[in-house]
């Protein structure tokens, strides 16, 4: 739909062609004006039009004076000039403009038909010739940052450097966006996550650093940041900004993250040596707590700290072994290992865990297969240290509490997740953020919860979502819309089409039916 504005002093001749516009059935929003001076506050106001039908002879401001304006302001604007006064000079005035047509007053019907139709065939024109170049520019930008993102990707993994480049000396400028220092920012996820979501992580760090950065996606689970570096910049400024990220990224996507930073890079040969340095830092991620934030400057010290949180985490597993009476000693083994300077593998930490499990399960009934499955799947999909602490601490309580009653402990999980649900709907969960927090597979989950409760889970958080919407329309005055979001749909339409599918009425239309 094009917006056309007509401007004339006399309200008769602005009725007259509102009259016509609608016989013709034009597809134009119609806004009107009783002088010039009001179209230009009409158009400065933020309203944008395509087409100004005006009067010429008008008082103070008059039509060409105004077509000269709303050029400068809207040069896409088409302008169609009418006036009982038909006089060479005004015509050429028009021309000088360059207008699209002059129609003298009064109109001739088949005229004004033929004008009007031109002129929105050329809007018309003027649309398809825009979107064509916007596809063109989106196709020449995706084509500039695919080969961007390959020339990073390369030189992170080493590849793609010519002789010139590798032989770089400290000191000369980095050849790649006039870098002249750079920084690198790994962030890691845990889980997939960039192939999911359209995330506009140069703007963000450009925010942060306010400098320019580039962007690169590794995998689903690790993206790289790049951005100018500078030579003042302290272990505490990197750290900072690390914590910035992950905080972030915590707020807008409900996500835990990883930040590795490197130190300052001087030549294009570094980017490959400092990248496998922080792939061996995060190595450790298992070890460390949530939103970690690491700098590569700090190795030793770095090590240090997770040796002596991962000795802390342990030895708090190994107390509450103790006080359920299930031998610890293979705990203490592995803190032995941290204190003689050693180092340990995840895995071998989870598989001292599924040896605990089996000690803890033969204390209780040895037939519970589906607690012993459960526990090993909840083992498995720890992400963290911490994370196996809650979840051993969390069967033990569970296996413990339900002696001869093995499907009270998956029982009581799903119930968990109900109340999960209850809570945290309005927020956008998913299947995948739900089985984090529970620390289960999404497969696992989706399943148990089928048979417990008939019903699949994504069918049980749209329920809960339109039953609370349902509440809110007939006992709130909040705008439909404002409801949709409150109950996790953004998305009006969506919302609505969900709605009418569960109460045979849109939102409305059921608010309507409670004489609200």
């Amino acid at each position: 739909m094009y917006k056309m504005l007509i401007v004339d002093d006399d309200r008769s001749e602005r009725e007259g062609v509102k009259f016509l516009t609608k016989q013709f059935n034009w597809d134009l929003e119609i806004a009107e004006a009783d002088c010039g001076e009001a179209a230009l506050v009409y158009i400065r106001d933020g309203n944008s039009i395509d087409i100004l039908l005006t009067d010429i002879r008008m008082r103070e401001l008059d039509g060409l004076q105004l077509a000269h304006q709303v050029k400068a302001l809207s040069p896409h604007t088409k302008i169609i000039f009418m006036s009982a006064y038909g006089e060479f000079e005004y015509a050429q005035k028009a021309i000088d403009l360059k207008a699209i047509h002059y129609i003298l007053k009064p109109v001739e019907i088949g005229e004004f038909m033929r004008v009007v139709s031109n002129v929105i065939q050329m809007c018309d024109e003027d649309l398809q010739e825009k979107m064509k170049n916007e596809r063109i520019q989106e196709v020449y930008w995706k084509g500039i940052r695919y080969e961007k993102q390959k020339f990073l990707y390369d030189l992170i993994q080493g590849r793609g450097m010519t002789a010139e480049e590798d032989n770089e000396t400290t000191g000369t400028v980095i050849h790649f966006s006039g870098y002249r220092y750079l920084r690198m920012v790994m962030i890691h996820t845990g889980s997939r996550f960039f192939d999911m979501i359209d995330l506009d992580a140069e703007a963000v760090l450009t925010d942060i650093t306010a400098g320019k950065a580039d962007f690169v996606n590794l995998n689903e689970v690790q993206s790289v940041l790049l951005y100018e570096g500078k030579p003042e910049e302290t272990e505490a400024d990197i750290i900072q900004m690390g914590t910035l990220l992950v905080g972030l990224f915590k707020e807008n996507y409900s996500i835990d993250v990883t930040i590795v930073t490197s130190g300052l890079i001087e030549n294009l040969g570094q980017i490959s040596s400092e990248y496998n340095l922080m792939e061996t830092m995060l190595a450790n991620k298992f070890f460390m707590k949530q939103g970690a934030v690491l700098y590569t400057g700090e190795v030793i010290a770095g090590d240090r700290d997770v040796s002596l949180y991962t000795r802390n985490v342990l030895i708090e597993m190994m107390s509450w072994l103790k006080e359920i009476e299930v031998d610890s000693s293979k705990i203490a083994f592995l803190i032995e290992l941290l204190q003689g300077g050693k180092t340990v593998s995840e895995n071998y930490v989870k598989f001292v865990c599924t040896d605990l499990l089996k000690s803890i399960l033969g204390r209780q009934t040895p037939q519970n297969v589906n607690g012993y499955m459960m526990g090993l799947e909840r083992i498995y999909h720890a992400a963290s240290l911490l994370e196996l602490l809650k979840v051993m601490q969390s069967i033990a309580q569970d296996l413990v509490m339900s002696v001869e009653k093995p499907q009270e402990l998956l029982s009581r999980v799903i119930e968990d997740i109900v109340q999960l649900i209850d809570r945290e709907y309005s927020s956008e969960i998913t299947v995948e953020s739900i089985a984090r927090q529970v620390y289960l597979s999404p497969g696992y989950l989706s399943r148990l919860f089928k048979k417990y409760k008939g019903k699949s889970i994504i069918k049980h958080i749209t329920s809960i979502r339109l039953e609370k919407a349902g509440e809110l329309l007939l006992t709130t005055n909040k705008k439909i819309t404002d409801i949709g979001k409150e109950v996790g749909y953004p998305n009006f339409a969506y919302f609505s089409s969900l709605f009418k599918n569960s109460y045979g009425k849109t939102p409305s239309q059921y608010r309507e039916e409670h004489g609200l």
